[in-house]
C-alpha cells in the first residue's frame, strides 16, 4: 500500500511538470505590441503624477537594461514611485536577465522612497514585475487593475 502511494505521488508530479512545461511553451511564443501594451496601461490606470516618455540613455541608466530590442518607459517627477516599462528582448534567456534587472530596479526605488517619500514604498510593494516569454512589464501605481489589464491585453 504504501508502494502505491509513492509511485501515485510520483506520477502526479510527473504530471504537474509535464502541465507547467506545456504552459511555459506557450508563454513564450507570445506576442506584445510594446507600445500598445504601455498606451493601454497609460491610458487605463488613473495615476497621480504625470507620466513621461523616457529616452534610450535614461532608460539604460535607470534600469540598467542595455540589450533590449524596444522598450517603452514612462516614469513620473519623482514625487511619486509611479512608472510603466514594457521591454522587448530577443530571446527568453535576455528576458529573464531583463526580468532580474527590472527587480532590482524596484528594490533600489524602496530602498530610496524609504528615505524620502515612505508612503510609496507600498506603491512598489504592490508593483507589477512580470516576464512573459520575450517581454517584461513593469507597472508601479496604486492601482490593482494593473495586472489585469496586462493579462486581458496579452490574451486579446
Amino acid at each position: 500500500m504504501n508502494v502505491r502511494r509513492i509511485v501515485s505521488g510520483w506520477i502526479g508530479i510527473m504530471l504537474s511538470v509535464f502541465l507547467l512545461s506545456g504552459c511555459a511553451g506557450r508563454q513564450d511564443d507570445i506576442e506584445i505590441d510594446v507600445h500598445g501594451l504601455s498606451s493601454e496601461l497609460l491610458s487605463q490606470i488613473a495615476f497621480v503624477d504625470e507620466l513621461n516618455a523616457v529616452g534610450e540613455s535614461v532608460i539604460d541608466r535607470i534600469y540598467g537594461i542595455e540589450d533590449y530590442v524596444q522598450a517603452e518607459v514612462y516614469i513620473g517627477s519623482g514625487a511619486t514611485a509611479e512608472e510603466i516599462a514594457v521591454f522587448e528582448f530577443a530571446d527568453t534567456e535576455s528576458a529573464a536577465d531583463g526580468l532580474q534587472l527590472a527587480l532590482e530596479r524596484i528594490e533600489d526605488q524602496k530602498a530610496d522612497y524609504e528615505a524620502y517619500i515612505p508612503e510609496e514604498v507600498k506603491k512598489l510593494d504592490r508593483a507589477v514585475v512580470k516576464r512573459y516569454g520575450r517581454y517584461v512589464v513593469v507597472c508601479v501605481s496604486d492601482s490593482e487593475m494593473a495586472e489585469e489589464i496586462i493579462t486581458q491585453y496579452i490574451n486579446k
